[in-house]
């Protein structure tokens, strides 16, 4: 039983950091799309913070869920 508790753990923290770098490299690629689609350079500009801001948010969110981030 402490094997299967031990590998539950494993596995949940391997999931979290692969949607982690999965959410990152997304964003990253849809914040570099923003820069060749739009034609205005406020939607440009507004497309790739939006993207980074999100993609930071979501790190964050899930660096909580592991536990990284203790008060």
């Amino acid at each position: 039983m402490k094997f299967v508790s031990w590998l539950g753990k494993i596995l949940g923290w391997f999931l979290a950091h692969a949607l982690q770098g999965t959410i990152t490299v997304a964003m990253s690629f849809v914040a570099l799309y923003c820069l060749f689609v739009f034609d205005n350079i406020a939607m440009k500009v507004a497309g790739f913070v939006g993207s980074f801001a999100i993609a930071y948010i979501a790190s964050y969110l899930l660096g909580m869920v592991r536990g990284e981030h203790r008060r």
